[in-house]
């Protein structure tokens, strides 16, 4: 288990030399990250969490389809009643990771991540990707909806 700190640059690296010279047709793995109850500005947690990912990655072309399951039973407090509970987070995640890619268009309008062709860290888009997919606000089954 790594746990989570901010200032890493590498949280958890594949390395895609396999799938480079097709010695297999995907790569699957799972890790997790461990996360301190004061690590995420914002997420009012009263204890430490983590964070499960599932990945695989395959080859396609010139580029690298990379999905993650991302799950994590979040110990929240309710943001209106402030009662204690689990909230229970799953975020399916599908990026591409390519080297030989030229876009024209709007910078925002981009969902591909250009990067070095041997390694993805997918640590990082796992931990990227559940912290800006958390709601706004986390609420309970409570009476003051």
């Amino acid at each position: 288990m790594k746990r989570f700190d901010q200032n890493t640059q590498e949280i958890f690296v594949v390395d895609l030399n396999d799938l480079i010279h097709n010695k297999v047709e995907f790569l699957t793995g799972q890790f997790n990250i461990f996360f301190d109850k004061e690590e995420v500005i914002g997420l009012y947690c009263y204890d430490n969490f983590v964070v499960n990912c599932i990945y695989t990655i395959r080859r396609v072309a010139n580029s690298f389809l990379v999905n993650l399951n991302i799950r994590v039973s979040l110990p929240v407090f309710c943001d209106l009643c402030l009662n204690k509970f689990e909230y229970d987070f799953n975020l399916s995640v599908e990026e591409i990771f390519t080297t030989s890619f030229e876009y024209t268009g709007k910078s925002e309008d981009l969902y591909y991540f250009i990067f070095d062709g041997r390694h993805i860290d997918v640590g990082r888009v796992c931990v990227e990707n559940f912290i800006s997919n958390l709601p706004s606000k986390i609420v309970d089954n409570c009476k003051r909806k």
